[in-house]
């Protein structure tokens, strides 16, 4: 007996997995599984431990000229978030009192467009799971599925948008929206939570982002680091400027992507010029140029006077079908 003892666990061990497996691909409840897999996520609960998350990004413009960025996130679970992002000239430092609600912020250039991209992936797809959010009804069973052999649990609308799970770990494993593809890999794991660390974003073949991570646990902060301080906070640019008057965006193609642009308006607040920063795909320029033109934002005052301004405005392109 004792010669076939190894060969005896090796079927059981696999034996074990595949009825793990076969256990988990029976949940095909796209809802459950983003809620479980968003429950492991670092920050989503307030069972976490402190911790510091550290990405180095390499950035590609529309170009494809790279760029490097550096991403920190400091926890304090349920109680304080410090975030610092440096990238060429731009640089930001952000204070939030997640309990009260409060915020304060400092920063100095304009962000980039592709760590805006990296925002709306880190964690989690953002873009696809608001999507989904919209058209519940039209989120089919999730199916099994496999990539370069390993098996996937993945929800598809069949309209350009899916959302894949590992289905051991329940985690993400990759987004898809039309031609813009968000892997992640290399989960690390923070006490009970867990977070990415790989996360690469293409649009089509081409690399947009690829973050590299680590994570380490604080047992103590800083004094004084998780305080806001006393200086005013600067306004949030992405909602400095609020648009008044919009015509919606022509969301007839088959691409997904984002566009930077700077627009310059007149003491009324309508655009007068609109010039493209960076973009993930060039062929949404125009499209998303014309968009911006259209745009009248609540006039600015200063003095009791309204005066023409400058803002940073990133529009995102998503698809929608004739009868959405």
């Amino acid at each position: 007996m004792r010669c076939f003892l190894p060969a005896l666990l090796l079927v059981i061990v696999a034996f074990t997995q595949e009825h793990a497996l076969a256990q988990v691909m029976r949940n095909m409840n796209y809802e459950q599984e983003l809620q479980h897999a968003k429950s492991l996520l670092a920050g989503e609960t307030a069972t976490d431990i402190s911790h510091h998350i550290h990405y180095d990004l390499k950035l590609y413009d529309r170009d494809n000229h790279q760029s490097t960025a550096t991403y920190d996130i400091y926890r304090d679970p349920a109680m304080n978030q410090h975030v610092e992002i440096k990238a060429g000239d731009y640089a930001l430092m952000q204070i939030a009192n997640l309990r009260d609600k409060k915020e304060w912020l400092h920063y100095t250039g304009d962000k980039p467009l592709k760590i805006a991209d990296f925002e709306q992936a880190l964690d989690f797809p953002r873009a696809a799971v608001d999507r989904f959010s919209e058209e519940t009804s039209s989120v089919q069973t999730m199916e099994p599925e496999q990539l370069q052999g390993a098996p996937l649990l993945c929800a598809n609308d069949n309209n350009g948008t899916a959302i894949c799970f590992h289905p051991l770990i329940r985690l993400f494993a990759y987004a898809q929206m039309f031609n813009r593809t968000i892997m992640y890999d290399e989960w690390l794991p923070i006490g009970t939570h867990t977070v990415p660390g790989s996360i690469r974003i293409y649009e089509g073949k081409k690399l947009l982002v690829e973050a590299t991570g680590t994570v380490e646990t604080v047992n103590k902060f800083p004094e004084h680091f998780m305080e806001m301080p006393e200086t005013p906070s600067q306004a949030d640019p992405t909602t400095a400027h609020k648009a008044v008057r919009y015509q919606p965006i022509d969301a007839s193609g088959a691409s997904y992507g984002n566009t930077e642009i700077r627009v310059s308006a007149d003491e009324k607040g309508q655009v007068t010029k609109a010039d493209v920063i960076d973009s993930d795909d060039k062929r949404l320029e125009g499209v998303a140029r014309k968009f911006a033109r259209n745009i009248v934002f609540q006039p600015q005052v200063e003095n009791g006077q309204p005066v023409p301004f400058t803002s940073v405005i990133y529009v995102e392109y998503y698809p929608r079908s004739a009868d959405e």
